[in-house]
């Protein structure tokens, strides 16, 4: 019982692995480059275009994935 419960709690913040495994392949690679130098600017601007774009994906994959059930 409580192994599915718990199960249900990350199931919460977990809901597609491949989402979360990009975001943070996102957030690993931002810090990288920062503390490499280079300018916080452009950090912030990596992270502006990539995280959308991340979700941008994820999306698509969701609905592709959804109409060949269909």
């Amino acid at each position: 019982m409580i192994a599915s419960v718990l199960k249900e709690i990350l199931g919460l913040f977990v809901d597609d692995e491949v989402l979360a495994l990009a975001v943070l392949a996102v957030v690993a690679i931002v810090g990288a480059l920062a503390f490499s130098g280079m300018s916080k600017g452009v950090c912030g601007l990596v992270l502006v275009i990539a995280l959308p774009l991340v979700l941008i994906i994820s999306v698509l994959r969701t609905l592709r994935r959804n109409a060949r059930q269909s």
